[in-house]
């Protein structure tokens, strides 16, 4: 089933925007936004015997980071397939959306100056061209692919502190505490305090 979630905008209050039928990551970003160096710090580890272990942390740590806030952090592809075109705009996940990133194909084909970028919205948008109309096409499925870069930037200095911050908690945690559960103690704790208001602080707003 295929639902239509209607937004308004101040030129065409009663568009809809039809959701993406897949969104995968094209290009998974190089570097992360913690180095190795500083979450060893964080997890108070001088030797290189866990190094291995410790940078998976910090990949999955950014992951989860990524997942909950619905954000990219350090530049990455991401690619949205459609049945058709929406009525009016199309919203783009996983901000911030660099600009003069985006690659529209359909038939096979480049739409490359059909439309408008609008980067500067959280999260990002692309509208038609002025007149106001979307190219053709049949409405199969996965008719439409919509390829943008998104990201804060292309290295860790990029990323906002308190982002940062949650993945080193995080990285910590997730060290120190190997398993779901803890045995032998009467009370299991979950992450401080300190986390979710990092976590709060870092949100950009939904608009889902």
């Amino acid at each position: 089933m295929t639902v239509t979630i209607t937004y308004g905008s101040p030129e065409h209050p009663n568009s809809t925007i039809t959701p993406y039928r897949s969104l995968t990551r094209h290009t998974a970003p190089t570097v992360e936004p913690v180095t190795l160096a500083e979450a060893k710090v964080q997890c108070r580890v001088d030797g290189s015997d866990e190094d291995a272990y410790i940078t998976s942390l910090i990949t999955a740590a950014r992951e989860y980071v990524e997942s909950v806030l619905d954000v990219s952090l350090i530049s990455q592809v991401w690619e949205a397939r459609y049945d058709t075109f929406p009525l009016w705009e199309i919203i783009l996940p996983r901000p911030p959306m660099q600009a003069a990133t985006v690659t529209v194909i359909y038939r096979d084909t480049s739409a490359a100056n059909a439309f408008q970028v609008d980067a500067y919205a959280t999260p990002g948008r692309i509208y038609p061209l002025y007149e106001g109309v979307w190219p053709a096409v049949r409405g199969d499925e996965n008719s439409v692919t919509v390829r943008w870069t998104a990201g804060y930037g292309a290295s860790g200095a990029s990323v906002p502190a308190t982002v940062k911050s949650l993945i080193m908690l995080l990285v910590a945690h997730w060290y120190e505490m190997r398993q779901p559960v803890v045995a032998g103690y009467s009370q299991v704790l979950p992450v401080p305090q300190t986390f979710e208001t990092l976590l709060a602080a870092s949100g950009w707003g939904g608009y889902r």
